[in-house]
């Protein structure tokens, strides 16, 4: 997820939550002082209303005391003339609503009871001569009366109007209060009073509070409860309590209206944040890193040279300077990668990897075009010998001054052909290649392989020294000699090796013969990795003794024939198995199986038969094959004195001390050794003074050349030198029986050719020796 997207995810839930948390807490607050004002409010209107009843209360409390003792009611009770007393109560009581300006007092009445509860008078202010009293004052009258409570006061509530009701008891002759004695007689003097301005405040309240908003309760004897949110009351000394209810349902719809408000303000909050924070995020965060890595894409496409270093001193200048010194950094690294990855380090030639990558690109283009691309495949010959001699620093000037002059060579203006940095390549320790692509003529190929040739004519001079360094050269022509990039490698490799065979230091054009070959090559390389050595065989070809002319020993010789390939000649598959690492298994299967054939062998021709055994050359290089082969003879039984090693001559000596030391260790292990081929290798006679060597077998290649005499004389001088040094001399290849007469009389000690017996499986040898027996 990129970092502007993971932004915007990120941030929204941060404040959602963040807002969210504030938000609660800010309704909590705000409901808390919604309710503490609606709260405030109804006890300010509780306190008008009690304040208004407390005006009624007061007058009542101060003026109906007086009324009960003054002169008007004493001269009602004692005087007969009920007109006249009753108007003087009248006066008295319309004289004292009168004196109130504050109190309107639409109803008021005043009523006296006798002792039997009968109504001795009545009074209202109504106007109406009609109008009787109360009903429910007589009830409360008797109900005090009976309970003898002196003096009380009471609240009617009906239809809404509130009427307070003043009782008081008194002796009718003192107008005190009545003793227990006389309380029978007493007389109940009654006033009421509606509390109108009361009333009508207690409406305009609940028309302002929309009607049912407020609900009021007066209790004379017992305090209201009530189970809404807000509810507030006052108490009235000795007449019950007022209670002012708020409506739920009014603070449920400011609750919900102010949710309404903390919701949008949520929401346009968040929002106005959210987009804000995003612009500002994307301006100066998200927008210069995508700028900067645009630039850094580019760079890494190609499209730039390197990022730009911004001015700005904010963390994305600070990174993308830090960018380019990195980038800088890596570049030289990225240099000095891409040299060592695409190049050689030694001769700076492009590299097998590098080359073949090439070539695939060339092909593409040669066969969009039908265009030839010919490879040219360059092996240094004698190279390992330079290296082995004169040591790897020379052979390193030798490979890096070649190079220099290889490039010389191919792009001299005189060919008319076109070679780049990357049609030059050292493929591998002394093998390069060159790849010509838009020519004409194959003439051409001809002038660039005789100029590359031309380079080592004499041997090769360098820095280092003149050293006898030739080069074989096989050249592979797309399309003829192959379509793939692997194929045309390996067909002018082939044909490199066609003309290493054919005598070094030339060139040969990849054929359909090579490809003959090769394929011959690669089907017996493909048999030899099965390992299957049941169709191998040991073969034995006698060696006669120069004087008896009667076997001395046998050599062991390797035969197969296989059930792909039919029989595949030792000349074929020998030289494969060794360049391909299989010659260690093949050598100890032989050594093995001679081993089993020994007691056969000495049944036949005796105990002091000498056996002889060829191993690889390449065995010299180290001491982990004499000391597996010490352990096979040990484990084995067998009398080591009658084995014979051969080691053919033809072997190039990489390290001289090396070969002369592991030669003296197989002689240690009790074998003799022998240098077969001798004649047709690289040994010098010096050499072999130094080598502890038992036996030398001289080649084929000199017995042939007995033919002629000069020749002759010098294979019989060569014999006698070998004799005279102390070595026993075997002659192989031995045909004519001239050839064996020349040889004897020379002194040699043994014969070995079809002249006496070709190699023949045991089977063949145990048939002959009965039927020579019988």
């Amino acid at each position: 997820m990129r970092l502007s997207r993971r932004v915007r995810v990120l941030i929204l839930p941060v404040l959602v939550l963040s807002y969210l948390i504030t938000f609660i807490g800010i309704y909590q607050v705000q409901k808390k002082s919604l309710i503490d004002f609606i709260s405030s409010q109804a006890k300010l209107q509780l306190n008008q209303l009690v304040d208004s009843m407390n005006r009624y209360l007061s007058f009542a409390d101060t003026y109906f005391p007086s009324l009960v003792r003054s002169a008007e009611i004493r001269q009602y009770l004692n005087v007969e003339d009920k007109r006249f007393k009753a108007l003087a109560v009248e006066g008295n009581l319309e004289t004292a609503i009168q004196d109130l300006d504050e109190i309107d007092f639409q109803y008021i009445s005043l009523a006296i009871f006798f002792p039997d509860n009968s109504i001795e008078f009545y009074y209202e202010n109504s106007g109406d001569p009609f109008s009787t009293i109360d009903p429910d004052i007589p009830i409360i009258v008797k109900k005090m009366r009976e309970e003898q409570i002196i003096s009380n006061r009471y609240l009617l509530s009906k239809n809404n109007k509130t009427r307070l009701l003043y009782i008081r008891f008194i002796d009718r002759y003192t107008q005190r209060k009545p003793l227990m004695k006389e309380w029978e007689q007493s007389i109940a003097v009654v006033m009421a009073f509606d509390a109108t301005d009361f009333d009508e405040l207690r409406k305009t309240l609940k028309e302002e509070q929309n009607s049912n908003t407020l609900v009021f309760g007066i209790d004379s004897e017992k305090k209201v409860t009530t189970d809404s949110l807000i509810s507030v009351a006052y108490d009235i000394p000795n007449l019950g309590n007022i209670v002012l209810n708020v409506s739920d349902e009014k603070i449920s719809g400011q609750l919900r209206e102010l949710e309404k408000r903390m919701l949008l303000s949520f929401l346009i909050l968040t929002l106005c944040s959210y987009v804000m924070l995003i612009f500002l995020i994307k301006r100066y965060i998200t927008s210069p890193i995508e700028v900067l890595e645009k630039d850094l894409t580019n760079v890494l496409e190609g499209n730039k040279d390197k990022p730009n270093a911004y001015d700005s001193q904010d963390e994305v200048g600070s990174l993308s300077r830090a960018f380019v010194r990195v980038y800088e950094q890596l570049h030289k690294v990225y240099e000095v990668t891409k040299e060592m990855a695409e190049r050689d380090a030694l001769t700076k030639l492009y590299n097998r990897r590098t080359f073949t990558q090439c070539l695939e690109r060339v092909i593409d283009r040669a066969h969009r075009k039908v265009k030839k691309v010919a490879l040219l495949y360059i092996d240094l010959d004698n190279f390992k010998f330079v290296n082995d001699k004169f040591g790897h620093e020379a052979g390193d000037i030798l490979l890096k001054t070649f190079a220099e002059r290889l490039q010389l060579s191919v792009r001299t203006t005189d060919i008319v052909i076109n070679v780049n940095d990357h049609d030059l390549a050292r493929l591998a320790g002394d093998e390069f290649a060159v790849l010509l692509h838009d020519f004409d003529k194959e003439a051409v190929l001809y002038k660039v392989a005789e100029r590359i040739l031309k380079l080592f004519e004499g041997g090769f001079d360098c820095e280092a020294g003149y050293f006898p360094v030739s080069a074989s050269i096989g050249i592979a022509v797309y399309p003829d000699d192959g379509s793939k990039p692997t194929e045309l490698i390996s067909n002018a490799d082939t044909a490199m090796y066609q003309a290493k065979h054919a005598g070094k230091n030339q060139y040969a054009f990849y054929s359909q013969e090579l490809a003959v070959q090769a394929r011959r090559d690669k089907e017996i390389e493909t048999e030899l990795k099965k390992r299957d050595f049941t169709e191998f065989e040991v073969f034995y070809m006698p060696i006669y003794n120069a004087k008896k002319i009667k076997i001395s020993g046998v050599e062991a010789l390797l035969r197969w024939q296989s059930s792909v390939l039919g029989f595949v000649s030792p000349a074929d598959f020998i030289p494969i198995a060794e360049s391909r690492g299989y010659f260690e298994t093949i050598d100890f299967w032989v050594i093995g199986q001679v081993i089993k054939d020994i007691p056969q062998l000495q049944a036949l021709y005796g105990t002091d038969l000498k056996i002889a055994i060829n191993i690889s050359s390449a065995h010299l290089s180290s001491t982990h094959f004499i000391d597996k082969l010490s352990t096979v003879f040990s484990e084995s039984k067998v009398d080591i004195s009658i084995i014979q090693l051969e080691i053919t001559e033809t072997f190039e000596i990489s390290d001289i001390g090396k070969v002369e030391k592991n030669l003296a260790l197989l002689k240690n292990i009790g074998v003799s050794l022998a240098i077969d081929d001798f004649g047709a290798g690289y040994t010098s006679l010096v050499q072999l003074l130094n080598y502890p060597i038992d036996t030398i077998k001289v080649d084929k290649t000199l017995v042939d050349m007995m033919v002629d005499n000069r020749r002759c004389a010098m294979v019989i001088s060569l014999i006698k030198y070998l004799k005279h040094q102390g070595f026993k001399v075997t002659v192989e290849g031995i045909e004519h029986k001239v050839q064996a007469e020349q040889l004897i009389a020379a002194g040699c000690d043994d014969l070995q050719g079809y002249l006496y017996c070709k190699p023949m499986p045991l089977s063949y040898h145990t048939q002959m020796a009965k039927a020579s027996s019988s």
